[in-house]
């Protein structure tokens, strides 16, 4: 019976990975001209997978700290993006910022445990990034609960010499209470 009055909670928290941002006015792309990664040299693309590992250990920083304005500043912010659930439902950027303002606002910390990252240039400005992690919540509440099993995928694209996000999904296990 009590987990059925926190399933709803629960649900919420599911979806706290999913981070869309960017600034508040879509970015104005430019021309650029890609470079496939079969012609990278090793160097290069060495140096894409450091810049993309080190942001997105930032974004989950931020995570941690609960701020969702913040974490939204490491996706884009244009018609174009898209976030698939952990429901299995599409959202857009604002839609994807209220699920996850809902859930931070339910909580009193969050910590990221990160269990494996994958980071595929596929050409000098799309980088593919997949993780695995554990996510620990206290609600406000104090009830505690733990996402054994979060994975998700950003889509990163190069705009106007910073990567944005384009894309993203999570999926998650529900997750399970604490004592």
């Amino acid at each position: 019976m009590k987990a059925q009055s926190t399933s709803p909670i629960l649900a919420i928290f599911a979806a706290l990975l999913l981070f869309a941002a960017g600034c508040n006015a879509p970015a104005k792309e430019t021309p650029t001209q890609t470079t496939d990664v079969s012609t990278m040299t090793t160097e290069n693309k060495q140096a894409i997978e450091t810049e993309i590992s080190g942001l997105v250990k930032e974004f989950f920083q931020q995570v941690e700290k609960l701020d969702i304005e913040k974490c939204m500043t490491y996706f884009e912010n244009t018609p174009d993006f898209q976030a698939v659930n952990p429901d299995g439902t599409l959202g857009d950027y604002n839609a994807l910022k209220k699920l996850n303002a809902d859930g931070f606002s339910q909580m009193k910390t969050l910590s990221v445990v990160p269990k494996k990252e994958v980071i595929r240039v596929l050409t000098d400005s799309l980088v593919l990034y997949t993780y695995t992690m554990e996510q620990n919540a206290t609600l406000k509440t104090g009830q505690k609960i733990k996402f054994e099993h979060v994975a998700g995928t950003m889509l990163f694209t190069k705009i106007n010499g910073a990567w944005k996000a384009t894309f993203y999904q999570e999926s998650a296990a529900a997750p399970v209470a604490v004592k």
